[in-house]
């Protein structure tokens, strides 16, 4: 029997059903989703098939472990470093908690045998909060620009903790990390944050990446890439999950007509 391409089937690729992602998964595992994978991660005229596949595996890290095993394997064959994404995914543990970065990395090094890398993830860092805490300053007023002290202001307001947790862990621990640019992080959050629906978090984030040098179209790109979720989603949760990104389309069209009325 022959395979169906997707493209034969005369949709754009982020249109299709779950009812035909599943015949495929039917008439071979493994080949057709990652063909789809790899003409998905070739969409953007703006973003590299590797900063795409990033993008894709930290979402994919939400309890898809399956897909994230393609979209891993795709991102090795455009080069996509396996350190790369072991900070796109380790990262998640800010907005999705321990669980999904655990398992996704699990999954990182069951790829990385599979494909014969000699690849192990790198010992941990030194603890050292007085750096974290400088750090997560000069990142966060990156970030913010002139929103950042109200921002805080209010954080401290809501949770002393939290504040202080943000600064350290958050942008200095973790967001800091010198493996991946800013830009590229604070898309593969505002994936994250689209696919989970935190928008105040998400706006914020979009808002993030373009003060770190991501353009408008690149937050565009990065949002259609994820949508590719509402496709993949259980039956039930699919209408869930378009709305997600209904709201998060939305939020960065609010975005935009802010920042060009300035």
């Amino acid at each position: 029997m022959e395979h169906t391409n997707f493209v034969d089937l005369g949709f754009a690729p982020h249109r299709f059903s779950i009812y035909k992602i599943e015949v495929m998964l039917q008439i071979d595992k493994y080949r057709d989703v990652e063909a789809h994978i790899h003409a998905l991660l070739e969409q953007s005229e703006v973003l590299f098939p590797h900063e795409q596949a990033l993008i894709l595996a930290a979402a994919a890290a939400l309890n898809e472990a399956h897909l994230l095993k393609v979209i891993l394997s795709s991102g090795l064959f455009y080069q996509t470093a396996p350190i790369a994404f072991y900070e796109a995914i380790l990262q998640t543990y800010l907005f999705a908690g321990f669980p999904a970065a655990l398992e996704g990395l699990a999954v990182l090094q069951i790829v990385c045998k599979e494909q014969h890398l000699d690849w192990k993830s790198p010992a941990a860092a030194r603890y050292d909060s007085t750096l974290f805490e400088k750090r997560g300053l000069e990142l966060c007023e990156q970030i913010y620009t002139t929103a950042y002290e109200k921002m805080r202001r209010n954080l401290h307001a809501t949770s002393p903790d939290l504040a202080e947790w943000m600064i350290i862990e958050g942008y200095g621990k973790t967001l800091s990390r010198p493996q991946l640019s800013p830009r590229i992080r604070e898309l593969v959050v505002a994936g994250v944050l689209a696919v989970l629906g935190w928008k105040t978090q998400l706006y914020s984030h979009l808002r993030g990446a373009m003060n770190v040098g991501a353009t408008p179209v690149e937050c565009i790109d990065m949002l259609n890439i994820v949508s590719f979720f509402c496709d993949r989603a259980d039956s039930e949760f699919q209408p869930i999950l378009r709305r997600r990104m209904d709201t998060a389309k939305g939020i960065l069209e609010k975005l935009l007509d802010t920042t060009s009325s300035l």
